[in-house]
């Protein structure tokens, strides 16, 4: 069925009638009376019926809006039921397998099958929609205002669903943004868009991070919540849990065959599902050992002899995050200590092998995987603690003694201190997981040196945090802090009440979107350079006006806060302006807070429409 079969009805009354067949051809069986003619018609068909044929994967959610507008009985019979099996199928249709693990959908009487994929199309176009005004909105500040983003009501909304959706459309947007030839030219809707990507992702997983530690211990998954913080620390990764999931699934098994050729009568075979128990051994935390010592040794000898196959399996960079992801290091064998720790306890679980992450003062990594028999059968008292060293391929060691805590605060090995340690690695890897500070400040957020480090940080990255942590009264709300200096600096200077025009014997050398350099007199050689985003002229002296510039200039190389910042400009004695017709170096990251493109017909950098507005003379006057 097609839409051009459906065609709609002017009068409710009209039928789709449909000749019955007949067996026979004689002449005198056909009449022309419509007394004598059977029919048959869609209306007659079950309600039931209907929504059946419907439900097929050949028949698209536009076929079937287009059926039910073309007649009022069709409309009534598709609508009827707002929570049937039709809507269901269709939005499983259009959107993918429902997983819980992603997202939980939830039906009631306010919230039906038929409105949630109303809801979710319409979330689909509201979302670009509203990144497309974004950038116009927020140019004037320095830190992007997350409390007056939009759709905040679905955000922050009860029903989980409604927060993915949000986050769903912005990657979606972000993605085609990004897939696009000319991404390059996008500069202001790709920066607004990975600017609201990393909002809607940090409260969509902050709220599942949130729930996740709240979750009894036996319930806090250790690989499902590094899945969780990769997850909401970089909004790009698109990895769902399930595949996670079936990997460790699947180099437990592979341990299972090993140990299978090797030792076929050994105890982790005594039960004929034992492979299906693996399964399930990876959704819940184990007590104790399932094995006596000398059976656990011989499965944690056989792990390290999958998991370490290949040399230099720990990376020891600092650029890589790919080292950081869970997945990625489980494609690659490879990346930093910590998430092989989680790997092999992970894998271990399953094999009903209970170890434990943990710092040591006897090896000075920063984690390894430690463990003692606490097989319920063990008769001794103060059983012997091994370690395994993650750095040392897996080797299993004796050790005198294991920490059971960590330092300062922080009470033995419990998921929130697991993920302390690992966010006190991942902050420093890269300048890009700024957000990395928030989680911190949500793990404690009464330290004050904490605070204090995150303030400093946020001045130079020009970035607002999203908080994590919600008023205990209204959970569902947003608790957004004042934030100070939210406007420019130079707001008089860059952002005039009335447009600046040209036309004077005074006008400035160079114009919005031109990049200049700041050359010493002396030397010759270029101390600083920039995009210019705004203009003023100064009298000094009471004698000819000069002209500041407003640039945005890229930080020093090496610098371990690397957001531009906007810096004044001038000819004086001691320094010149030249133009620039290079543009490689200043494709950073807020430029589209700016710049829609850059014009290489011009060799300059086009405005977006608002500070087009104020500077109206600029962009006639850009030219090489």
């Amino acid at each position: 069925m097609t839409t051009n079969d459906l065609k709609p009805q002017c009068d409710p009354d009209d039928e789709i009638v449909v000749p019955a067949y007949s067996s026979t051809n004689s002449a005198d069986t056909v009449t022309t009376s419509s007394a004598n003619t059977a029919t048959t018609t869609i209306l007659d068909l079950p309600t039931e019926l209907i929504e059946y044929i419907c439900c097929y994967d050949s028949l698209k959610l536009i076929d079937v809006f287009n059926l039910a507008v073309s007649h009022s009985k069709l409309k009534n019979s598709l609508f009827h039921e707002r929570n049937s099996c039709l809507w269901k199928s269709k939005f499983i249709q259009k959107y993918g397998l429902l997983d819980d693990e992603e997202y939980r959908v939830v039906i009631d009487e306010q919230n039906t099958w038929k409105d949630e994929i109303m809801l979710r199309m319409c979330l689909d176009k509201a979302v670009p929609a509203e990144i497309i005004q974004m950038p116009c909105k927020y140019m004037k500040f320095k830190n992007i205002p997350y409390h007056s983003y939009p759709l905040s009501q679905y955000l922050h909304s009860k029903n989980e669903g409604h927060r993915y959706y949000i986050l769903s459309a912005t990657a979606a947007y972000y993605n085609q943004l990004q897939s696009n030839k000319c991404s390059n030219e996008n500069y202001d809707l790709l920066y607004m868009a990975h600017q609201f990507l990393i909002y809607s992702c940090q409260v969509y997983f902050g709220y599942k991070i949130r729930n996740f530690l709240s979750l009894p211990p036996a319930e806090q998954i250790v690989e499902r919540g590094f899945y969780l913080l990769e997850r909401c620390w970089c909004p790009t990764v698109d990895i769902t849990y399930r595949d996670i999931n079936k990997s460790l699934n699947n180099i437990a098994i592979d341990v299972c065959n090993r140990i299978c050729s090797a030792n076929p009568v050994h105890p982790l075979f005594a039960n004929e599902n034992c492979l299906q128990q693996v399964v399930e051994r990876g959704k819940f935390n184990l007590d104790h050992d399932l094995f006596d010592e000398t059976s656990t040794m011989f499965i944690l000898e056989n792990i390290s002899k999958i998991i370490f196959s290949e040399d230099q399996l720990v990376c020891h960079c600092n650029n890589d995050l790919n080292c950081f992801f869970l997945q990625k290091v489980i494609e690659r064998r490879k990346g930093s200590a910590f998430l092989l720790c989680v790997i092999f306890e992970s894998v271990a679980r399953r094999l009903g092998v209970k170890v434990i992450i943990t710092p040591t003062a006897y090896i000075f990594v920063d984690s390894f995987v430690s463990w003692s028999s606490s097989w319920p059968g063990n008769k001794c008292k103060n059983p012997t603690c091994y370690v395994i060293d993650i750095a040392g391929f897996g080797v299993l060691e004796k050790v005198s003694s294991v920490s059971g805590e960590l330092q300062e605060q922080y009470i033995r090995n419990s998921i929130l201190d697991l993920f302390w340690s690992f966010s006190q690695n991942v902050k420093f890897i890269s300048a890009t997981n700024k957000y990395v500070w928030d989680f911190q400040t949500f793990l404690k957020p009464d330290d004050s040196d904490l605070e204090s480090s995150c303030r400093t940080f946020f001045e130079f990255y020009d970035y607002c945090g999203c908080p994590l942590l919600r008023n205990p009264t209204n959970p569902y709300a947003p608790n957004h802090e004042d934030e100070e200096n939210n406007i420019n600096e130079y707001e008089n200077g860059i952002f005039p009440l009335e447009p600046r025009r040209r036309g004077k014997s005074t006008d400035p050398k160079f114009s919005i979107g031109m990049i200049i350099e700041v050359l010493s007199t002396k030397s010759n050689n270029v101390i600083s350079h920039g995009i210019i985003v705004g203009w003023e002229r100064l009298a000094e002296n009471n004698s000819s006006p000069t002209t500041v510039y407003h640039a945005l200039a890229k930080p020093w190389k090496g610098s371990y806060f690397e957001s531009p910042e906007i810096i004044i400009l001038r000819e004086n004695r001691n320094e010149k302006l030249q133009r620039q017709l290079k543009p490689d170096d200043f494709r950073f990251m807020n430029i589209g807070k700016f710049f829609t493109h850059y014009s290489h017909e011009m060799c300059a950098f086009v405005p977006i429409k608002s500070l087009a507005q104020l500077y109206p003379d600029d962009l006639s006057c850009t030219s090489v």
